[in-house]
């Protein structure tokens, strides 16, 4: 039967070992946790940004609104105007005598 070797040291870590990695791992976790905060600082500057973008385009959107109603009332205006004459021009044309295309005197 084969006797057993002894474990050989690089297989036993030692206490200064471990301790070397853990200051080693203590580190990454605080560049990670370093990474992450800018990551989301970042992130938070993006949304920021882009809601913005997103209220600049609505109050464009708002103007293009108050304008495009501010026509339709100026469009209605004309309208009755032109109605109103048109229905004034009617009844001068009603009044007056037939074939003279004078209008009536008064």
């Amino acid at each position: 039967m084969a006797t057993r070797s002894p474990k050989s040291p690089k297989l036993r870590p030692t206490r200064e070992a471990a301790l070397r990695r853990i200051r080693t791992l203590e580190r990454m976790l605080a560049r990670l946790s370093g990474q992450r905060e800018t990551e989301r600082a970042r992130h938070a500057r993006q949304i920021a940004a882009l809601r913005r973008a997103a209220d600049r385009r609505l109050a464009v959107m708002l103007q293009e609104i108050a304008s495009l109603r501010h026509h339709e009332a100026r469009v209605a205006a004309l309208e009755r105007l032109v109605a109103e004459r048109d229905a004034a021009l009617a009844r001068v044309q009603a009044a007056e005598p037939a074939g003279t295309g004078e209008p009536p005197s008064r």
